[in-house]
């Protein structure tokens, strides 16, 4: 069985998303979705650049955040509320945001049900 960054963009690639492996500048390898449209909620028909740090043993753990790049951006810092949504700086760079979230693995169909989770990430916002 193939983990990892292979086996992520494998999935992605199934279900019709394209993403680029960067690495991030905290060591992290990312998988960045350029020009993510967002199809639901408040921020729906934006389109952004999504990041999803790759764990080496996906499909079996995803990691808890996204990555957003925007013009302008979707959240700051400043639009932290504890408990509920957390903003902070993310791996990526300065032009990009972190949104801490708990995503959980569904080793049957972990792309599918991660995307879900992230399509709910953004209906919440």
């Amino acid at each position: 069985m193939i983990y990892g960054s292979e086996r992520f963009l494998k999935d992605f690639e199934d279900l019709g998303y394209t993403a680029e492996l960067v690495k991030g500048v905290d060591g992290q390898t990312y998988a960045v979705f350029m020009g993510f449209e967002i199809e639901i909620g408040k921020f729906s028909g934006k389109v952004i650049d999504l990041g999803l740090i790759i764990p080496p043993d996906y499909p079996r753990r995803v990691h808890s955040s996204i990555h957003v790049k925007a013009t302008p951006q979707l959240f700051e810092k400043t639009d932290t509320i504890r408990g509920i949504r957390n903003i902070i700086d993310s791996g990526l760079g300065l032009e990009w945001r972190y949104w801490s979230y708990r995503f959980n693995a569904v080793p049957e169909d972990t792309a599918m049900h991660l995307m879900s989770q992230i399509n709910g990430v953004f209906k919440r916002a």
